[in-house]
């Protein structure tokens, strides 16, 4: 009977590989493409590295989206290393998108403040080491474990012997399950991404005689997230594809097959609309990870996806449906103040902001934009920036919000509550 169901489960994989994944993945990679091309503000790497992992290409879409990494993002990550801001998690994956390119990350420098300049490796490494005396100091990175995992695992992919400490740091986090996200322990993303880097480090062999303790730590991580809640999701949604990226890099003999059809059919319902869900959504279709930069190799290739032109549609009327948006602001102090919107059905939070603070003049906030989209960084002159390792934790009826702020819609009348909340 048990060989039964691992008989089914195999054949419910196989089937999903090779019937509907292609279309999907086809779909995903093409959506994500056209967002290359007209996105406008800071390139997102994230983006670049599902276009390069993808099985399928289109180099000429690649490869100006690499040259704006190149130039835009390159020129901000430089500005912001002159003010001496943290940008581990940028530079990690800049680090990344050129060995997806296969090019050589030392090729690369920065000049900060006229300065004698310096490669990206360089600068990556010396960020680590503000960030192991962070961790040393105040038993926290500068902004989180995810940004800190993406260091190491950076490093490890560009074949750069990681400093033993920086390894240490993560793995006596991940036993004391302190990884924590904004504030969420443990989240899921923050796993995934400590359980790339732990098994890069692991099939590099660099330290031996972390060999058990790398095996503890990365059975931790896999444990929880082999555990999959009644919907076949990992966390969420919007956690389940870096999951599943994670579960195929450090070698899980769990079937993932009823995951993959629950992705999938969460790709095919439009779930993933932000491009950074996207593109973790097309390397988890793929059951690809992080880890399969090494294998890419840019001469032997597909050149075969095409963008067909975008159909114009005819411009359909906004609903003029409203729902009550009841708003509920609650100060580092506690102090509460409590605010009413209406707002068209189908609009983002994002907008409900907007508009409440166009009717309310007791009402401010202000937003920082990351790699995310846009963070609630100042509510009614109160800050929570990361910086300070605060955040606005946003509640829908009572439930943490797993989307941002521009992707979260309204669909009926909510309860909003708006927390300063330290992690």
């Amino acid at each position: 009977m048990q060989g039964l169901v691992v008989l089914t489960g195999i054949l419910a994989f196989v089937s999903f590989k090779t019937c509907g994944s292609d279309l999907v993945t086809e779909s995903l990679n093409k959506q994500l493409l056209r967002s290359a091309q007209t996105a406008q503000g800071l390139p997102i790497p994230t983006i670049f590295l599902a276009l390069r992992l993808s099985s399928d290409h289109n180099h000429a879409i690649e490869t100006n989206y690499l040259n704006r990494i190149t130039t835009d993002l390159h020129n901000d990550i430089q500005r912001s290393l002159s003010q001496r801001k943290p940008v581990v998690g940028l530079l990690s994956q800049y680090t990344m998108c050129l060995l997806a390119s296969c090019t050589d990350a030392n090729s690369v420098t920065f000049t900060v403040n006229d300065q004698s300049s310096a490669s990206l490796i360089t600068h990556l490494k010396r960020q680590m080491h503000k960030e192991k005396e962070s961790i040393e100091h105040s038993a926290k990175p500068l902004i989180n474990y995810f940004n800190f995992s993406g260091g190491i695992l950076a490093l490890c992919l560009a074949g750069v012997r990681v400093n033993g400490h920086l390894t240490s740091h993560l793995m006596a986090a991940v036993q004391r399950g302190s990884l924590s996200d904004a504030g969420v322990e443990g989240s899921t993303d923050t796993l995934a991404m400590a359980g790339m880097a732990l098994s890069c480090e692991k099939n590099a062999g660099f330290y031996p005689h972390h060999a058990a303790a790398l095996d503890r730590a990365i059975s931790k991580i896999k444990a929880r997230l082999e555990t999959t809640r009644p919907d076949f999701h990992i966390g969420n949604q919007y956690s389940t594809p870096i999951a599943i990226m994670a579960l195929v890099a450090m070698g899980s003999q769990k079937d993932l097959s009823s995951t993959l059809l629950r992705l999938s059919a969460d790709a095919q319902r439009g779930t993933y609309q932000n491009p950074r869900a996207l593109a973790s959504a097309l390397i988890g279709l793929q059951t690809k990870s992080y880890l399969d930069l090494k294998n890419i190799n840019c001469q032997n290739e597909k050149n075969n996806l095409v963008l067909e032109p975008a159909v114009e549609l005819d411009l359909v009327p906004l609903p003029t449906q409203k729902a009550e948006v009841f708003v509920e602001v609650v100060k580092s102090d506690q102090q509460i103040q409590t605010y009413t919107v209406h707002v068209p059905m189908g609009a983002s939070l994002l907008y409900a902001l907007e508009l409440l603070q166009a009717e309310n003049t007791a009402f401010t906030f202000e937003v920082q934009p990351t790699q995310w989209g846009p963070f609630l960084s100042n509510v009614n002159g109160e800050h929570a920036r990361q910086s300070d390792r605060r955040a606005w934790l946003l509640l829908s009826d009572g439930v943490p919000l797993s989307e941002g702020i521009n992707d979260f819609k309204i669909q009926r009348p909510h309860v909003i509550i708006i927390r300063n909340n330290e992690y």
